[in-house]
């Protein structure tokens, strides 16, 4: 591939620099719904038992950080020629930060997350898990990047592993039956509708890298019919829960009513911004994690 603007961008040479470009790459946007997604489990484990551990969430939340980090940066080190025939602006694929840097931010990070994980009782093999589906992902021969079935397997495993370390990071009594189904949906959330709508924007780079997503195999209408009946069916099982177990509810509403918009956004495109189902997608999850959380603090 010849070299145009997006590699126009000399790479760095700071290491203030460089760390600021990995960080920039690891996408803080996806970072700090995955926090999240550990913070509320972290609530979760907190609300049934009588005590907890602040220390443990601060430095299990610093360990999850680190290892997603980890597989975020590396899916842009493999990533890099899909990402310049997607038109990405992201360091790696404008020039700006060099692949050999990024690798060992990856090893750092990597190290990092399971050094930090020692210290925390029950959240070791959860980094380690995370670590490991960082890497089946983007690395070849698994490379579940490759079809939507593995990558959304990938994403949803490690949705619940960060959901599950929070609520062990926290040494509570575990998490209510409610709170783990509604913990469920959110990581299914992940990989029926994220997964899918992700692709929504990347056919032509996926199409060249030789990916078979939905969006390239079936078409891009079908994909969208398909996110948009996954966000409905998974709306409802929300609503449904929050119905039956009230202390969900602030967390059901947001979800159902953010399914509504992801299928319109999926139904009713708008050509000009493709990754539209996707950006509904991810106001969705976030509104729907902060009301969980809240809910549960509150009736506690």
């Amino acid at each position: 591939m010849t070299e145009g603007p997006l590699t126009a961008a000399p790479p760095t040479r700071s290491p203030l620099s460089a760390a600021r470009y990995c960080l920039v790459e690891s996408r803080p946007v996806v970072q700090i719904v995955f926090l999240m997604r550990f913070l509320v489990g972290a609530v979760c484990g907190a609300v049934v038992g009588d005590d907890w551990s602040v220390g443990g969430v601060l430095l299990g939340g610093l360990a999850m950080t680190c290892a997603v980090m980890a597989a975020y940066l590396l899916n842009g080190v493999m990533d890099i020629a899909e990402d310049r025939a997607n038109g990405s602006r992201r360091p790696i694929a404008r020039g700006a930060l060099r692949l050999r840097t990024a690798a060992a931010g990856v090893r750092f990070l990597s190290g990092a997350a399971l050094v930090l994980s020692v210290f925390v009782p029950g959240e070791f093999w959860f980094i380690v898990l995370s670590l490991f589906l960082g890497y089946a992902y983007s690395v070849p021969p698994l490379a579940a990047k490759r079809r939507t079935a593995t990558s959304a397997a990938a994403v949803i495993a490690m949705g619940a592993s960060s959901y599950l370390a929070g609520a062990v990071s926290a040494g509570g009594g575990g998490i209510s039956e409610g709170a783990l189904l509604f913990c469920g949906l959110l990581a299914l959330w992940m990989g029926f509708v994220g997964a899918v709508t992700k692709d929504l924007g990347d056919i032509a780079g996926d199409r060249e890298a030789g990916r078979r997503t939905i969006a390239v195999v079936y078409g891009e209408r079908t994909a969208r019919l398909f996110a948009a009946v996954s966000a409905i069916v998974l709306g409802t099982a929300g609503l449904l829960l929050g119905l039956r177990t009230e202390l969900l509810l602030a967390g059901a509403v947001p979800l159902a009513s953010g399914a509504g918009w992801v299928a319109v956004r999926c139904l009713w495109p708008d050509k000009a911004q493709a990754r539209g189902p996707y950006r509904a997608f991810m106001v969705t999850q976030y509104v729907a994690n902060a009301g969980l959380a809240l809910g549960l603090l509150v009736g506690k």
